[in-house]
């Protein structure tokens, strides 16, 4: 888990806006379980690309080395997927199971081998192919959506 106070990779930033606006923000931020942080950090790179035309050149757009981060830069999107303790995901205090796992990569369309790389960062040992694998389904009036195998 990051310190963000703490770590040379992250900086302050701070600005005026109207109480009511302020106010909508953070009941939301509150409300979809999404630090205010992680909130002002999205909102900054959709401006910049807005902007710029481009998307901008930080951790975003590196490749995610844990499922932490996995999980944080793409916290919105998964909000949609139904997995449970997202933030502290996020933030590394849990660790998702194999089937969330797999929910997230599938959401997220991770490409199987950053998958095991991910997997392998995270728990810092090796994956070994299991002929078995996990089906994952989303069930939704009994029509099985976005079937997933993860082995």
């Amino acid at each position: 888990m990051t310190d963000r106070r703490r770590s040379d990779d992250y900086k302050q930033i701070s600005g005026y806006i109207p109480l009511d606006l302020a106010l909508e923000f953070k009941s939301i931020c509150a409300r979809l379980g999404i630090s205010q942080s992680d909130a002002i950090e999205e909102m900054a790179h959709e401006w910049i690309a807005q902007k710029t035309g481009s998307s901008s050149n930080s951790s975003r757009n590196a490749a995610p080395k844990t499922i932490a981060d996995l999980v944080r830069t793409n916290m919105t999107e998964l909000k949609r997927c139904g997995i449970k303790n997202l933030s502290a995901l996020a933030k590394g205090e849990v660790l998702p199971t194999p089937g969330d796992f797999a929910i997230i990569t599938s959401a997220l369309a991770i490409p199987e081998e950053e998958r095991v790389k991910i997997w392998e960062e995270t728990f810092k040992l090796s994956v070994y192919q299991d002929t078995r694998g996990v089906k994952v389904y989303r069930d939704s009036g009994g029509v099985k959506e976005d079937e997933c195998e993860y082995s």
